[in-house]
């Protein structure tokens, strides 16, 4: 093996494990660029027990669990969630020596702060929410199923997020094509204006990209040296405002509010820093659970016959092949940087 002693052991320890729960494969947008077919609906009950089951056969031996609420669109079957997040809750009292961590990728449209409370009170702390743009970009390609906007909805649940006195991190997910970029510039200070000084809420720029979805030959995608060169001066863009933002602090102008950094982790080399070297579908302590209680390794080729490695049951043991699953984490044996970092490449 030639992948780092620390990387082997936070990926094959079997005291911890990162659950990736797809409570549900339906979604009510229809963004240009998505990659998903939503032939799947809400995660059964036998699946939720299923979840529930595992989790709780693990408990007693686990250090660290992990869950990611992906979709579809998690928050349309919120049951889900609230009862699998209840459900961890009285785990962890039941066994103090283990920590659980809760993120969601959601496009927000069901955050209203109700229930963003609800959920961070029962541990969901991190948060990734998407926009294409200003509002007038945005809402032509992240529309509703109906077709309908949707950027004033999504902006108005993040900004009622600043009132809530709880931790937690939101990721404010701005995907960078051709024809938004010189538009992404205002939308950094919109956001940054609104958050610049409460270091919860961060900016991920995220070039555009083709995932296998239907309209990949039109996606706008970022390709050329001058766009390169464009997306550099975003980033030098987000850069300056983060700065001028702990700048004001410091100086006073804004005396009752703390010196705080913002979102400076918009940029490349903060993303770069921040993201993990070793991808979630490398490693042996991690799988997707589809709706219908398939374990997979990628949410980004659902429904390619290599992603399929298992199955969960409902009594929460679960069947995995190892000869489907190994070649996901062969970066562990051979330390290429590119087969920990994207194991799908080069395998489908």
């Amino acid at each position: 093996m030639k992948a780092t002693e620390q990387t082997l052991v936070r990926a094959l320890s079997n005291s911890i494990l990162h659950l990736t729960l797809m409570p549900t494969e339906a979604c009510n947008f229809r963004c240009t660029y998505c990659y998903e077919d939503f032939a799947l609906g809400k995660m059964s009950p036998a699946v939720v027990r299923g979840v529930k089951g595992l989790i709780a056969a693990r408990a007693p031996s686990l250090d660290e669990l992990y869950l990611a609420w992906f979709g579809g669109e998690p928050l349309l079957a919120l049951d889900v969630v609230l009862a699998v997040q209840e459900h961890v809750r009285e785990l962890q009292l039941a066994h103090p020596g283990l920590h659980d961590h809760a993120s969601m990728t959601t496009n927000a449209w069901r955050l209203g702060p109700a229930v963003f409370e609800r959920l961070v009170g029962l541990g969901v702390g991190q948060y990734q929410i998407s926009f294409d743009g200003p509002a007038a970009i945005h809402d032509t390609k992240r529309k509703r199923i109906d077709g309908k906007p949707t950027f004033a909805r999504i902006w108005d649940n993040v900004l009622a997020m600043r009132g809530v006195e709880r931790d937690f991190n939101v990721i404010l997910r701005l995907h960078v094509d051709r024809e938004n970029l010189d538009a992404m510039f205002s939308l950094v200070d919109q956001i940054h204006e609104a958050f610049g000084d409460d270091p919860r809420f961060e900016i991920f720029l995220k070039p555009l990209a083709r995932y296998g979805g239907p309209n990949d030959a039109s996606l706008p995608v970022l390709e050329t040296d001058e766009d390169a060169r464009r997306l550099a001066r975003l980033h030098q863009h987000a850069h300056g405002r983060a700065d001028r933002a702990r700048i004001r602090g410091a100086t006073g102008s804004r005396a009752s509010t703390p010196v705080r950094a913002g979102p400076v982790q918009a940029t490349a080399a903060a993303v770069d820093k921040r993201s993990p070297k070793t991808c979630y579908a490398a490693k042996g302590n991690s799988y997707v659970v589809r709706s219908d209680g398939r374990l997979c390794k990628c949410t980004v080729v659902l429904d390619h016959p290599s992603n399929t490695v298992g199955r969960l049951h409902e009594d929460g043991t679960v069947e995995i092949d190892p000869a489907l699953a190994r070649p996901w984490m062969r970066g562990l044996w051979s330390g290429k940087a590119g087969e920990l970092a994207c194991p799908m490449i080069g395998l489908i």
